[in-house]
């Protein structure tokens, strides 16, 4: 076996001189064979030439540019590389398993980026745990993605086996102590009009298809240039991994390992989101897809919010508002609709829903019109409440001001509620609750300039409820600001006018939060609803449990057991 190549020198043809005696295709655990650096580029300097090295008895040779496809805010990024092999031993599943070496961006397999599709170099170490090993997709021109079935080589590994690598020698001549195998990888594939096959015979070729999700693209075409770091690692176990984004199901991913033709496969799948599987067909589940040595993961990088701000807003709930107001950025017009005042006696609880209209006043596409909450200097106990007035009295027409900062902590965002036979119930097809990661009102509030003053809290409302989640330009629909409190608060006066403070975006994905109130069935049906919109909905819980599980395609899930409502109050349903 040849010692590590540095890519210093493999800019242009390298095959080298002759090699050791190749391994045999070992039939116990998974053997590593070499470590090497390969390029994910979309540059086309070296045109026609082939960018070809070797590592022990495989050469590896650059078929082009790495191509780009937007969808959702992502590009798709895909490189592809024949794989020969060059030596006298058959190869089954040769897997370039990544590994995160000590100085590589973010913790990551990714280094030495000269391009990240716009991303400055100061926010490529935030952004690169964030980027998700996909199977090769198409985008449609509705940015629909698919799988392209000959190209879906990305596979998740059992942490077992990931774990023995460095105790190899194939593993210790190439890397250090610092230096992490991840527990994912892209297998080489040979494929046919027929049909594809694992195998490599000696002076065989296959193809191996290296495919991310990158956030934060610039725009399609857009410039990307960096290294990621695999070990070569000979597989004995064909495998197949379960797509998630996009969506499939798990007997589409059985059909593609039987397609394979190899006995003794397994489907892997990532919990909690594991399918029943076919009778007689085997499967492997993986807790989670480790993208970096420092705890990032894939289904977190696939269910990251992906926020644009637009402007600044307070909206007031109260049964007399009739202002017609537009945010900061003249982008979206909210009018105010229907008022909801509903008691719960028995619970001792009071639930108020304000309906506006939203309206896109600008010339663009707008998807997934979202109000998050922000606390504002000056606001009522850290909270997105600017001002609470009581019931009008005859010395106080507007209503005497509430000051008491509990009064706003004990506000909790729900879902629109409405009176029902006994009590109040939620009203499904209202339902405009969301909750986010801390994470994601972090990168909000670093990419709003709203001032280091103003914190983004976790929660807004999305509009649309059952209905299309995108608003084209002219577009009118709904959301609805509702919020739940106590009934009582001490001798304050009872709530009757309360202005909040918002800052609207725009969201690329498509997500539905369960509110207080709210079980997670309801939240699940309302997710299946908006399959019919969206491949991909996203299913966060908020009660503070395991995650969720569900056998619908196109589901992903998500917990935030602790949601920040104000910046002295937490939110635990």
């Amino acid at each position: 076996m040849r010692p590590y190549l540095p890519i210093t020198l493999l800019l242009l043809t390298a095959c080298g001189s002759p090699v050791s005696t190749p391994p045999s295709a070992p039939s116990g655990p998974p053997a590593v064979l070499g470590g090497l650096d390969l390029p994910v580029t979309t540059g086309a300097a070296l045109g026609v030439q082939a960018l070809t090295f070797r590592e022990g008895d495989v050469t590896f040779t650059r078929l082009g540019a790495a191509s780009v496809q937007r969808a959702s805010g992502f590009d798709y990024l895909r490189a592809q590389f024949e794989v020969k092999n060059v030596g006298t031993t058959p190869f089954d599943n040769l897997t370039l398993v990544a590994v995160a070496r000590e100085g590589n961006v973010g913790g990551t397999p990714i280094k030495a980026i000269t391009d990240f599709g716009g991303v400055p170099s100061s926010e490529q170490a935030t952004v690169a745990p964030l980027v998700a090993p996909t199977p090769a997709v198409a985008v449609s021109a509705g940015g629909t993605l698919s799988l392209v079935a000959d190209a879906a080589d990305f596979v998740a590994l059992p942490d077992a086996e990931v774990a023995a690598l460095p105790g190899q020698s194939g593993w210790t001549t190439v890397y250090g102590p610092q230096d992490t195998p991840l527990n994912y990888g892209f297998t080489v594939s040979r494929c046919s009009a027929a049909a594809c096959t694992r195998t490599l015979k000696p002076g065989e070729s296959g193809t191996v298809n290296v495919a991310l999700r990158v956030p934060k693209g610039a725009a399609v075409g857009a410039a990307y240039g960096f290294l990621m770091n695999f070990a070569l690692v000979n597989d004995p176990v064909t495998r197949v991994t379960r797509s998630l984004v996009p969506p499939e199901s798990a007997t589409a991913a059985a059909a593609r390992l039987d397609a394979l033709g190899a006995p003794g496969g397994e489907v892997v799948q990532l919990e909690p989101t594991a399918q029943v599987l076919p009778a007689g067909q085997a499967g492997l589940t993986v807790p989670a897809v480790r993208l970096s040595r420092d705890g990032a993961d894939l289904l977190a990088a696939l269910t990251a919010a992906q926020a644009t701000p637009l402007g600044t807003v307070n909206l007031t709930l109260s049964p007399d508002d009739q202002a017609v107001i537009r945010d900061a950025s003249g982008t979206l017009e909210f009018t105010p609709g229907v008022f909801t005042d509903v008691d719960d006696v028995q619970g001792g609880f009071r639930y108020v829903t304000r309906t506006f209209e939203v309206r896109n006043v600008s010339g663009g596409s707008l998807p997934n019109v979202t109000l998050r909450a922000i606390a504002r200097p000056g606001n009522l106990g850290g909270t997105a409440v600017t001002e609470v007035r009581g019931a009008p009295t005859v010395s106080e027409p507007q209503g005497p001001l509430a000051t008491d900062p509990a009064f706003a902590q004990a506000f909790r965002p729900v879902q629109r509620t409405v009176l029902g036979a006994s009590r109040p119930e939620l009203d499904p097809s209202g339902a405009s609750f969301q909750a986010y990661r801390a994470s994601e009102s972090q990168v909000l509030a670093g990419r709003s300039a709203l001032g280091g003053d103003v914190t983004v809290l976790d929660y807004g409302f999305t509009v649309g409820g059952a209905g299309p989640r995108t608003l084209e330009p002219g577009d009118v629909t709904r959301i609805n600001v509702a919020y739940r409190f106590p009934r009582r608060f001490g001798t304050q006066p009872r709530p009757y006018a309360t202005q909040l403070s918002f800052v609207a975006v725009t969201d690329d994905s498509v997500r539905v939060s369960q509110a207080p109130g709210e079980t997670r069935a309801q939240a699940l049906h309302r997710a299946q609803a908006l399959l019919g919109e969206a491949q991909v909905v996203q299913v966060t819980a908020t009660d503070g449990s395991a995650l969720l599980s569900s056998d619908v395609t196109g589901l992903l899930p998500l917990t935030l057991p602790d949601i920040q409502v104000g910046t002295q109050t937490g939110l635990r349903p």
